[in-house]
């Protein structure tokens, strides 16, 4: 059929008519489950009154004794050793959302009942968090060293050079039976991996996989997240582990060279500020000129508060440069935990709270959250911390 003559009526003829329809459902962002919280299973079971910080305290068992009893004799007598002791400091946290009268009477959707579930999940976000750098303060520290790798020196400021292996989660295991912690569900202690170490894992040709845990155990009630068992440990894949590594405040994932000095091969690299790097780190070197240094794997060799040092060949080692960057490998950091590895004392729990109007005309409300406590690793020997990077970021 032919166009009908004269002039047509298109939506650009009447485009006030024609106006793009919103769906009123606003959906939250994307979300992980807060999981480290749960590992804080130490509270106060007598506390002695309200305090700025709860300190706990742990008994010294005897020595061994051994030696053979004499007939004729009493035993000597032996003191007690003193309790150590486990300071929590308390402290605030919380955040809030004020909105205007203006805002809840002309938007399409639901401000307050929305901002009610985002104060809520901030809320276990943010104290999540907190966690877990306490968690990846603790001093038992395995580096990732995957087949790829190079071997870590011994210094105790050895960062990771390479992807996690099976081999590293049995020595975790290991070093928390022989330091006699216990469990945290039957036989197996909590392993909190990061969903890219994990991938590593199963990547991994040979024995020790993982088994589904419905073939380990019937019916028990694991955590949240758990997706198997290996070499003692119940797995929990959660991109809540810790990403990035422990450099000085200020310095992102790559930061600027202010020069390159190039001796027998040896490159030293002078960063804008101190880094905070240590021997054994991998990164990676691009500098104004394409001959400079040319390395995509360098391992440290030696370091000071702004400089950095690592040995390569000649053919990448060819001139010296004044500027650059240099960009640092991922650092995961998984967290393999027993019973009473970590203790929360609080003085007010998370709870939402509600700000009075007290405006003139009672426009402005304001929604927030707020806690008082705090958190401390209670059993170092319950805890080892695995750093690795990863195959694929």
């Amino acid at each position: 059929m032919a166009v009908p003559g004269g002039s047509l009526t298109t939506t650009s003829s009447i485009s006030n008519l024609v106006q793009a329809a919103y769906d009123q459902y606003v959906r939250m962002a994307l979300r992980s489950i807060p999981v480290m919280r749960s590992l804080a299973d130490v509270k106060p079971v007598q506390q002695a009154m309200p305090g700025s910080s709860v300190v706990f305290s742990i008994y010294s068992d005897l020595a061994q004794a051994t030696s053979t009893l004499t007939e004729s004799s009493d035993v000597s007598s032996i003191a007690l050793g003193n309790p150590s002791q486990v300071t929590v400091t308390l402290a605030e946290y919380g955040s809030a959302v004020s909105t205007t009268k203006k805002l809840n009477l002309t938007s399409f959707n639901d401000v307050d009942s929305a901002l009610a579930d985002i104060i809520a999940y901030n809320a276990a976000d943010s104290i999540d968090n907190v966690v877990g750098q306490v968690l990846c303060a603790g001093t038992n520290v395995i580096y990732g060293n995957g087949p790829s790798g190079t071997t870590p020196t011994s210094s105790a400021t050895v960062l990771p050079v390479d992807t996690i292996t099976t081999a590293d989660i049995r020595n975790a295991v290991v070093t928390l039976r022989t330091n006699k912690a216990l469990p945290r569900i039957g036989e197996l202690y909590a392993a909190y991996l990061h969903p890219r170490q994990s991938a590593d894992l199963r990547a991994e040709s040979g024995t020790g996989g993982f088994q589904e845990l419905t073939k380990y155990v019937e019916r028990t009630p694991f955590t949240a997240g758990a997706v198997g068992v290996l070499e003692g440990a119940f797995v929990v894949e959660t991109p809540r582990v810790l990403n990035g590594l422990g450099l000085s405040a200020g310095i992102a994932t790559t930061v600027a060279i202010t020069n390159v000095a190039l001796t027998s091969n040896v490159a030293t690299i002078t960063t804008a500020s101190a880094h905070g790097l240590g021997v054994g780190q991998v990164v990676a070197v691009a500098a104004v000129t394409a001959t400079t240094v040319n390395s995509t794997a360098a391992t440290i060799t030696a370091v000071t508060s702004t400089t950095f040092t690592y040995a390569k060949t000649a053919s990448n080692v060819t001139s010296a440069a004044d500027t650059g960057t240099v960009t640092f490998t991922n650092n995961y950091r998984a967290i393999i935990a027993g019973r009473e590895a970590l203790a929360e004392a609080q003085a007010a729990d998370i709870s939402t709270i509600i700000g009075p109007e007290i405006d003139a005309l009672r426009r402005f409300r304001t929604i927030g959250w707020y806690y008082f406590g705090g958190f401390n690793r209670l059993r170092e020997a319950a805890l080892v911390r695995i750093e690795s990077a990863a195959t694929n970021g």
